[in-house]
């Protein structure tokens, strides 16, 4: 499929190719894509091969971003506030280790 035919077929300029564009560009899930454009989930990797030439999987790059916040969080707001907004939290721990590796959070341990 061109891009002529995918805007005229998913809802012009503005709703097309450039939407589909914008939204892998903030990394949302396929099925997101895929629930805006009424297609399957194998569709939206479909077209981010054809148009863009990769697969498309936006978990490595969501995880890069949550981290890169996580931190700016960290060098923000003391130990206290970093564990209550993200304890529990996916990359928690992950983030935590790291931060105290840079000496962002010093801890004591006995």
């Amino acid at each position: 499929m061109n891009v002529k035919k995918f805007n005229k077929s998913y809802g012009g300029r503005k709703k097309g190719i450039f939407l589909l564009t914008k939204m892998m560009s903030a990394n949302m899930t396929q099925d997101s894509i895929a629930k805006q454009f009424g297609v399957t989930k194998e569709r939206v990797r479909q077209w981010a091969a054809e148009f863009f030439g990769h697969d498309y999987d936006p978990r490595r790059y969501r995880k890069v971003r949550m981290k890169e916040n996580m931190r700016n969080f960290a060098l923000c707001n003391d130990l206290s506030d970093f564990n209550e907004a993200f304890r529990g939290t996916e990359y928690y721990k992950e983030s935590l280790e790291e931060l105290i590796n840079e000496k962002v959070y010093v801890i004591k341990r006995s």
